[in-house]
């Protein structure tokens, strides 16, 4: 398994910002943000409601086979 560097407790930086901004708009799912930024979904939960990023609801994540159309 390669190992994983999570920057937990780490400050956030504009890059980073400009990334969950970015993902949110592209409907990306909050795990999925989480993994690519190496942060945790409560994190990417608490920054994106700080910033006023709204975040697509886990029912409507575009990566779940059980919300695609027949």
């Amino acid at each position: 398994m390669a190992d994983y560097d999570r920057t937990t407790g780490a400050p956030w930086s504009e890059t980073d910002l400009d990334q969950l901004r970015i993902l949110a708009a592209e409907g990306t799912s909050t795990s999925v943000i989480a993994v690519q930024l190496g942060r945790t979904e409560e994190a990417i939960s608490h920054k994106s409601s700080q910033e006023g990023i709204k975040l697509t609801p886990a029912s409507l994540n575009p990566y779940d086979p059980n919300t695609l159309d027949s």
